[in-house]
């Protein structure tokens, strides 16, 4: 399981707003492999939401390159074993 932070650096429909719009927590692969997440809304309108994973929540809410996924922890599930942080998304960091 890792932890991360939506993060939007411009918000095309108004109502989310910019910076960390939403936590997000992502949970290990169920025997079938589906790796679930689940995004913790923030900001005036504050509600909960599950994703099959980070593909689909950034498909819906990236907003075709607007936010991206800042990760507060390392990913677990790294072949390299690599500890670095990374973000997912098309924007440079």
């Amino acid at each position: 399981m890792r932890r991360g932070q939506l993060y939007r650096y411009r918000d095309p429909s108004g109502v989310s707003g910019t910076g960390v719009v939403a936590l997000v927590v992502e949970f290990p692969p169920n025997e079938d492999g589906q790796q679930w997440v689940a995004a913790k809304w923030l900001g005036p309108n504050p509600c909960m939401t599950f994703w099959p994973g980070i593909a689909e929540l950034l498909e819906v809410h990236g907003h075709l390159g607007a936010s991206e996924i800042h990760w507060l922890d390392p990913d677990p599930f790294d072949p390299d074993g690599d500890p670095a942080l990374a973000s997912t998304g098309s924007h440079p960091t």
